[in-house]
């Protein structure tokens, strides 16, 4: 093979375009669910500022939920309104948006239960079966596809996220069971642009191979990294434990999280 031919670029997707899969970089969310319920509507973080102090409020408005919260400066008091995903109309709770919907479709309510999430800052009002653990809640119903399924027996720790604070395994996790809970995934670590201090270690130190393990690395060394800033590689081995990583590169792996970032 000549030298010239050496040189030419490669074709197709190039490696660090394919990390952007494993939670690299993120985007913003797709709503594939006539069962989202969120009153069926848009949700923006907001930070008001009142006599010199500042404060983070939620605004909902709308009816589809298609991108990341953004953050903006407004005044006033933000509105919530319960708008039924089908057709259209307004209710003036969440319990009488309930009540309508059960009345309207019987057989749609017997599916499943309504729950709150709030993920990644975000409140979701859903309905979810008995049975759904909360890796297909994230997957299916809110777009969240950084969150990867791989043994589904709680084994490899690819689905890891965060539950209030704590690295827990979402195929294992009963939708149902986690009304009112703080949800983070690899989705909520960046802005969607720029990638966080933990995120930008593993891309510059090429920790990731196939990448299909990395989000749920990087949920456990957040959860470690905020018990313990410094940890040694002893520690991020003890933390990282319960993750299987067939590509073999977990020495890259431990040595962006040792030490903290």
């Amino acid at each position: 093979m000549s030298e010239e031919k050496n040189k030419e670029p490669m074709k197709g997707l190039s490696r660090r375009e394919f990390l952007k899969d494993a939670g690299l970089v993120v985007g913003g969310a797709t709503i594939g669910s006539m069962a989202f319920i969120s009153g069926c509507k848009t949700t923006t973080t907001e930070t008001t500022t009142v006599a010199g102090s500042t404060a983070t409020v939620t605004k909902t408005t709308g009816t589809t939920v298609t991108s990341p919260p953004s953050t903006v400066t407004v005044t006033g008091t933000p509105v919530t309104k319960y708008v039924d995903p089908i057709d259209g109309t307004e209710w003036p709770t969440l319990d009488a948006l309930k009540a309508h919907f059960a009345a309207v479709r019987p057989l749609a309510s017997l599916a499943g239960n309504f729950v709150n999430l709030i993920v990644n800052g975000t409140n979701y009002y859903l309905q979810v079966g008995d049975m759904e653990m909360l890796a297909f809640t994230l997957r299916e119903k809110l777009g969240l596809f950084g969150t990867k399924i791989g043994c589904d027996h709680g084994q490899c720790g690819v689905c890891t996220v965060l539950v209030n604070g704590v690295p827990l395994l979402a195929c294992l996790l009963l939708t149902i069971e986690l009304s009112g809970s703080k949800i983070q995934t690899v989705e909520g670590l960046s802005d969607g642009v720029t990638l966080n201090p933990l995120q930008q270690r593993f891309y510059d130190n090429d920790a990731v191979q196939c990448g299909y393990c990395t989000p749920g690395v990087l949920m456990a060394a957040t959860a470690l990294l905020a018990a313990k800033p410094k940890p040694t590689a002893a520690d991020v081995r003890l933390a990282l434990s319960g993750h299987l990583c067939f590509c073999q590169n977990m020495t890259f792996t431990v040595n962006s999280i040792a030490g903290g970032v």
